[in-house]
């Protein structure tokens, strides 16, 4: 029975926690102003069905389940109904009922527990850190509930069978103690001991709460609540022109956004982005979860010191900046940006967004990257395309393709532009692509244009690397040209140049409908206008491009396409769709060399490699030039090819003899 004096213990444990909760919020405080955007009715949304219901949780299924059974022992009120049991006869026809569901909530919430345990103990998998913190939150969850039905148990042996009761757990405890052959009276003070330790056990979890890793309990719906609703790939904009700013990105815990530092309490450490990291997977220095995790430490330490420092009226000290202290080089740059850790993180934790942040500041004030970049940077300034090629060569392809060209034909309107981008305009392996698409546009009779060399590169590499500057400019010219040939539609056949045209650029005040080839060509084999009779009987497997699947959510489209040949064997790696592994050329690689650890697109063509695959199929030219690359490195390529969609299209429009060979 809880006594008067209890309720003391009890406000001072809900004191401290509020004090505790208050101190983590003044934390987050430190950080920069950060306004939330869109409707509030997504973020409930958020907070019931990935948090509440768990769905995100349980897509890594097993510890997902666990998750969920520990949630909900700990959250339903099982002590509150076993003193309500104490203090009040409820009617039989609630306590039956509900007796059941508790003691069945808490034999899963026990079950949970051990298997964490074990699983985090005895299994080990290399993703857990196991912390004394996460040990002593278990054991502290685990005695809760034990002796929540040790009570149950005692009281069911000393009042006999209750009719009120339907209570499978604790009515075998309370055989077991009869057997054992206990007074009434020892019984009886026996429940009242351990009534008393859970009391105070629950008194404990409710005061460490915000102290330990439990305070995910709080945090980690925060951020679902509060998450981002931008579009997945848009990074924040920088206001270059702020004549106030001091610095551009974050060398200092306390130039992200208050948003960004709520980020990192929420992590639970449950490691599924460090699983499904590719620069990780390839033996790289980088896990997105140390990261977070090792600015968290470094927020616990920094922010109340800057706190205090406000409080007295003086000024802290400088930190060290973080990259180089805090975060190291080497995993600043061999992130990929390929989102992901952000898909696989049960709580929205945007772990891209403060690396890009970061590598904001030491592309931007300290012009410290890798060295390769220097001439991809050059080459964007001068000519606008990563290898400083002439402009003149941006429309080689099309000199035997009849394909207009919009200052060319001034005035004269058009179904859309064909945006082709750098790799498809310059690459020789991608020409081919973007030639392909060019005679497919031609069959349906599309009325198309190019920009030729007023295309300008739409600045994602640029951007993923942190060079926000050299991003704006280039963005900003390719907007005034489409503005003033009052572009309205626009094709692109990279899921790069997509994002940044459909996501980015509406950043800067230009908004576009932006179609990708692999959705046009679905639309047009649907609506019949594209017939694709040439049989192609090969064994064939589709990789998703980060770009067009995780960023832009297209996953069907392309296989759609496909699946329009029937001819074709297609066949799914274990890795596809939200859990397709990166071909290792975004966030600038494409122009980096992998000088640590296994290279990715080895390590992604050794994924494909287990379908048996005569063809591999994609729709991104970063994704074929590194398959290619990799075919290439593994003299496979008598045997294996790599080819677009556009490819595989024209060549059951038009035949498989059109296109011999793949180099």
């Amino acid at each position: 029975m809880i006594k008067t004096f209890d309720v003391f213990f009890i406000l001072l444990a809900l004191v401290v926690f509020i004090w505790g909760i208050s101190r983590r919020f003044r934390l987050w405080r430190v950080g920069q102003e950060y306004e939330l955007s869109g409707p509030t009715g997504p973020r409930i949304k958020s907070l019931l069905v990935e948090g509440i219901a768990h769905k995100r949780i349980l897509q890594d299924f097993f510890p997902g389940l666990l998750h969920l059974f520990m949630f909900v022992g700990v959250l339903m009120p099982l002590t509150v109904i076993v003193v309500t049991q104490f203090m009040f006869a409820l009617p039989p026809w609630i306590a039956r009922p509900l007796s059941l569901v508790l003691d069945l909530i808490a034999l899963a919430a026990i079950a949970g527990v051990v298997l964490t345990i074990y699983r985090r103990y005895v299994s080990r998998p290399p993703r857990l850190d196991n912390r004394l913190d996460d040990l002593s939150a278990l054991v502290l969850i685990l005695l809760i509930l034990l002796t929540g039905i040790f009570i149950e148990g005692l009281r069911l042996s000393v009042i006999g069978n209750d009719v009120r009761a339907w209570a499978p757990a604790g009515q075998a405890l309370a055989a077991l103690l009869n057997l054992v052959g206990l007074s009434t009276s020892t019984k009886g003070l026996m429940a009242m001991i351990v009534f008393r330790i859970h009391f105070v056990l629950v008194l404990v979890f409710i005061a460490t709460l915000p102290f330990s890793k439990l305070f995910h309990i709080v945090s980690s719906p925060m951020n679902m609540l509060f998450r981002s609703l931008e579009p997945k790939g848009s990074l924040n904009l920088l206001d270059l022109e702020d004549e106030e700013a001091e610095s551009f990105g974050v060398t200092k815990i306390e130039e992200f956004n208050w948003k960004q530092l709520m980020d990192l309490d929420a992590c639970t450490q449950c490691g599924r982005c460090q699983d499904h990291c590719p620069a990780h997977l390839t033996e790289k220095p980088l896990s997105p979860k140390k990261v977070i995790n090792d600015l968290k430490d470094h927020m616990s330490l920094r922010a109340p010191q800057l706190i205090k420092a406000k409080a007295k009226g003086n000024d802290l000290e400088d930190a060290p900046p973080l990259v180089g202290n805090i975060i190291q080089e080497d995993e600043l740059w061999t992130c990929t940006t390929c989102r992901s850790c952000m898909d696989h993180c049960p709580v929205y934790i945007e772990h891209v967004d403060k690396i890009v942040d970061m590598r904001r500041y030491q592309v931007l004030m300290e012009s410290k990257f890798p060295e390769e970049l220097t001439a991809a940077f050059k080459g964007l300034e001068n000519n606008s395309n990563p290898w400083g090629m002439g402009r003149d060569g941006r429309v080689d392809w099309a000199k035997e393709l009849d394909v207009p060209i919009l200052s060319e034909i001034p005035g004269e309107k058009i179904d859309f532009l064909f945006f082709v981008g750098c790799l498809r305009s310059y690459d020789d392996r991608n020409k081919k692509v973007t030639e392909s698409m060019t005679r497919i546009l031609h069959h349906l009779g599309v009325k198309f244009a190019i920009l030729g060399m007023e295309e300008g590169c739409c600045g994602d590499p640029a951007r993923r690397v942190g060079n926000e500057y050299l991003y704006q400019i280039l963005a900003q010219t390719n907007i005034e040209t489409f503005k003033r040939y009052k572009v309205t539609h626009i094709l692109t056949t990279c899921p790069h140049c997509y994002n940044t045209l459909k996501v980015e650029y509406p950043q800067l005040g230009f908004n576009c409908d932006v179609m990708h080839h692999a959705v046009f060509l679905q639309e047009s084999i649907q609506s019949g206008r594209l017939k694709l009779d040439h049989p192609l009987k090969k064994k064939l497997t589709y990789h998703d491009p980060c770009y067009l699947g995780r960023y832009s959510g297209i996953y069907e489209p392309p296989r759609e396409v496909l699946k329009s040949i029937s001819t074709l064997d297609i066949r799914e790696m274990e890795h596809a769709r939200v859990d397709s592994l990166c071909c290792g050329a975004g966030g600038g690689w494409m122009w980096m060399d992998e000088k640590i650890g296994k290279r990715i697109n080895l390590h992604r063509l050794e994924d494909a490699l287990t379908t048996n695959p005569e063809w591999i199929a994609t729709a991104c030219p970063f994704c074929v030039t590194m398959f290619d690359d990799a075919i290439k490195d593994k003299e496979m390529e008598e045997s294996l090819k790599i080819w677009d969609i556009a490819e595989i299209v024209e060549q059951a429009l038009f035949g498989e003899k059109k296109l011999t060979k793949n180099s």
